[in-house]
C-alpha cells in the first residue's frame, strides 16, 4: 500500500515538475502586433509591455532576432492579433509569417504608411477596435491573414483596412 502511494506521489511530482519547467510564460514575450516597413525595421508590440520594441535586419527573421536581443526574451508569435504592412511584397511577407512564425489564422492584416508610428501612438486593442468597426460599417473588407493571402494568391492584390495615425480608417489595396 505504501509503495503505491509513494509511486503515485512520485509520478504526480514528475508530471508537475515537467509541466512547470516547460511552461514558464514569463520567459517569453508574447507578440500582439507587428508593423513591417520597407526599411527593414519591424516594430513589435507585446501583450505584457507598454512600449513597442523596434528590431532591424536584412529580413524579418533577423529583425525579430534583433528585437529578441533588445527585449531579452524569445518572441512567441502564435497569439499575434495584428500585422501592419506598408503594401510592399505583401504576399511573400505574409506567407512567410503565417508559415514560419505560425501566426493565428485570425490575425488581422492592415495597411499603414507609418506602421511604427501607429504602434507607438496607439494601443493595439484600440487599433483592433477601429479595424472591426471599419469592417462592420463597410468602410473596409474582412482582412484576416487567410482571406488576404487568398486574394493575393488569386488576384495578385488584396484590399485591407487602412489605419491612419489620427484614428481614422479606410481601405487600401496591397500587393
Amino acid at each position: 500500500m505504501n509503495r503505491s502511494i509513494f509511486a503515485s506521489a512520485a509520478v504526480t511530482a514528475l508530471i508537475f515538475s515537467v509541466g512547470c519547467a516547460s511552461g514558464r510564460i514569463h520567459e517569453r514575450s508574447y507578440l500582439r502586433a507587428a508593423a513591417v516597413s520597407r526599411s527593414g525595421q519591424l516594430t513589435f508590440s507585446f501583450f505584457d509591455e507598454d512600449k513597442p520594441i523596434v528590431g532591424s535586419g536584412d529580413d524579418i527573421d533577423s529583425a525579430k532576432s534583433s528585437a529578441e536581443l533588445i527585449g531579452g526574451k524569445p518572441i512567441f508569435t502564435g497569439y499575434t492579433e495584428l500585422i501592419v504592412v506598408d503594401g510592399a511584397d505583401s504576399l511573400n511577407l505574409l506567407d512567410h509569417m503565417l508559415d514560419s512564425w505560425k501566426l493565428s489564422p485570425s490575425c488581422t492584416v492592415v495597411y499603414s504608411g507609418s506602421g511604427e508610428e501607429l504602434l507607438r501612438e496607439n494601443d493595439t486593442e484600440q487599433l483592433m477596435g477601429i479595424t472591426e468597426q471599419a469592417v462592420k460599417q463597410g468602410i473596409a473588407p474582412e482582412c484576416d491573414i487567410i482571406t488576404v493571402l487568398g486574394e493575393l494568391c488569386h488576384n495578385g492584390q488584396a484590399e485591407v483596412a487602412e489605419l491612419r495615425a489620427d484614428g481614422s480608417a479606410g481601405s487600401r489595396v496591397i500587393y
